[in-house]
C-alpha cells in the first residue's frame, strides 16, 4: 500500500483499546494486534492499517481488515509477520483507520508498544537496539543516529543470542559508545538543556546524552572544539567500562579461551 493519507479531523484511539502481542512461531516473529473500536463512531467499511517501525529505517505495513469487525465489546484481532524488523525491542506501532474512497484518516493510535505473551508486560526499551545484517566483510556499523542509535552487527558473527553471551559484544561496546556520544554531542552543539527533549517522553537522544554525562562525571561540551567533545566522550567510555567492570569481564573471557 503506497497511497498518501489525509490527516484532517482524525479521532484518537485510546491505548487501552489496542493490544499488541509478539509471539515466536517456527523461527518467525508474529505480531498479533487486537482492536476494540466500539463507540468511536467510525465507518464499518473503513480500512484499518497497522504500521510497525523502528525510526525511519525500517517499516512494515499490515492491512488489518475492516473496522466493522472490531465493533464489539471484545474487539477482533489480526496478525502478521515482523521478522524483517529483527529485534522486536524498540519497535513502535501505529494504528490507522482510513476511509477507503478518499484515503481520509478517520482515527489513529500512535507510539504503541508490544507486550510479551510470557509475562504480559511491555518489553523494556533497549538504549542500543541490535540488528544483524550482512555487512559484506565489515564487523559493525551504526544507523538511525538522528532518532535512536542502532548497532548493526555482521550476521556472519553468529546469532544475536550468541553474540550477546560472548566476549565479542563486550569488546565492541567501548568503541560503539564513543562513536555514538561523539556524534550526538556534535549534533547538539549550541542547544541548551531545555532544547534536548523530555526524557520522560522516551527521547532516546536525550537519554544517551544524560547517560554519557553520568559516565563522564560532567556535562557534554555544548560549545567548543572537536577535541573537547572527543575528550568528554573518552571520559564517558572510561566511566562506562568502570561501571560495567568491563576490563575484568574481558580478562576472564581471555583466560577461559586460553584454558580451552
Amino acid at each position: 500500500m503506497s497511497r498518501r493519507f489525509n490527516f484532517t479531523g482524525r479521532v484518537k484511539i485510546l491505548k487501552e483499546d489496542v493490544k499488541i502481542i509478539i509471539e515466536s512461531h517456527d523461527n518467525k516473529l508474529i505480531c498479533n494486534v487486537q482492536l476494540r473500536l466500539e463507540g468511536y463512531n467510525l465507518r464499518a467499511d473503513a480500512m484499518v492499517v497497522i504500521e510497525a517501525e523502528r525510526g525511519r529505517v525500517l517499516r512494515i505495513r499490515h492491512d488489518w481488515g475492516r473496522a466493522g469487525k472490531a465493533f464489539t465489546s471484545d474487539g477482533a484481532s489480526s496478525q502478521f509477520d515482523i521478522s524483517a524488523m529483527g529485534d522486536p525491542e524498540d519497535v513502535r506501532y501505529r494504528v490507522l483507520v482510513v476511509e477507503q474512497e478518499s484515503c481520509r484518516l478517520l482515527a489513529t493510535a500512535e507510539g504503541l508498544e508490544a507486550h510479551s505473551t510470557q509475562d504480559g508486560e511491555t518489553p523494556q526499551r533497549s538504549l542500543l537496539p541490535i540488528v544483524m545484517r550482512d555487512l559484506h566483510g565489515g564487523v559493525w556499523e551504526l544507523e538511525n543516529m538522528e532518532e535512536s542509535p542502532t548497532l548493526v552487527l555482521d550476521s556472519g558473527l553468529g546469532t544475536k543470542q550468541e553474540i550477546k553471551s560472548s566476549p565479542v559484544l563486550l569488546s565492541l561496546l567501548p568503541g560503539v559508545i564513543r562513536a555514538i556520544l561523539t556524534y550526538l554531542a556534535h549534533d547538539q552543539q549550541g542547544e541548551g538543556p531545555d532544547d534536548e527533549g523530555d526524557i520522560a517522553d522516551g527521547n532516546t537522544i536525550s537519554m544517551w546524552l544524560v547517560q554519557g554525562e553520568k559516565w563522564a562525571g560532567c556535562s557534554y561540551p555544548r560549545t567548543g572544539e572537536h577535541s573537547d567533545i572527543d575528550e568528554w566522550a573518552q571520559n564517558a567510555v572510561t566511566g562506562f567500562c568502570k561501571e560495567k567492570k568491563l576490563r575484568g569481564s574481558l580478562a576472564m573471557a581471555m583466560e577461559m579461551t586460553q584454558e580451552s
